[in-house]
């Protein structure tokens, strides 16, 4: 009998000590479902729940999407517009026919890691290809490449943009 009232007392104790501790930190449980569905509402209180709570988007990155509808701003609320950057173009000198130089951004061992680095250049206004190449001990590898580009002086250009843009690029040359 001993062991089960000192069995309850700690159960309650730890059980108090957890509540306490949720307690603090203000963690609240969802309501239930069923209590909000049987709430009845007014016209009234639903009007003004509605203006109170203007209709945001939960999520951002719908903004970024193409074809979605912009916001209308006022010509007053409207910021200033911003200058689009656009890679530098380079007077082209004639290099050893059939030299090629790729600038690698990465290589991964999966296809969404290499398509995440891709959308990040592309963010950026540079344009990107993913290259699928199998190795010798039969693994693929997925590459990240800008390009091709015939000028050397062209491709130190764009890897020092790219290096002050946070993008460590390798100058790679293929026949």
């Amino acid at each position: 009998m001993l062991g089960i009232f000192i069995g309850l007392v700690l159960g309650l104790g730890i059980a108090a000590t957890v509540a306490f501790y949720f307690g603090r930190t203000s963690f609240k449980p969802p309501p239930p479902a069923s209590v909000a569905r049987d709430t009845p509402r007014s016209a009234k209180g639903e009007a003004a729940s509605t203006a109170a709570a203007p209709d945001k988007p939960r999520f951002d990155f719908y903004k970024i999407l193409p074809g979605a509808e912009e916001p209308k701003i006022s010509k007053a609320e409207r910021p200033p517009a911003v200058a689009r950057v656009e890679p530098p173009k380079a007077v082209e000198v004639p290099a050893k026919t059939g030299e090629r130089y790729w600038l690698q951004a990465g290589a991964f061992s999966s296809e969404s890691d290499a398509e995440n680095l891709k959308a990040r250049l592309a963010l950026s206004g540079w344009e990107a290809g993913i290259q699928a190449a199998t190795l010798p001990d039969k693994s693929i590898r997925f590459r990240v490449r800008l390009g091709p580009y015939d000028n050397t002086d062209e491709v130190g250009k764009i890897k020092s943009e790219l290096g002050k843009r946070g993008f460590d690029v390798a100058v790679i040359k293929n026949p």
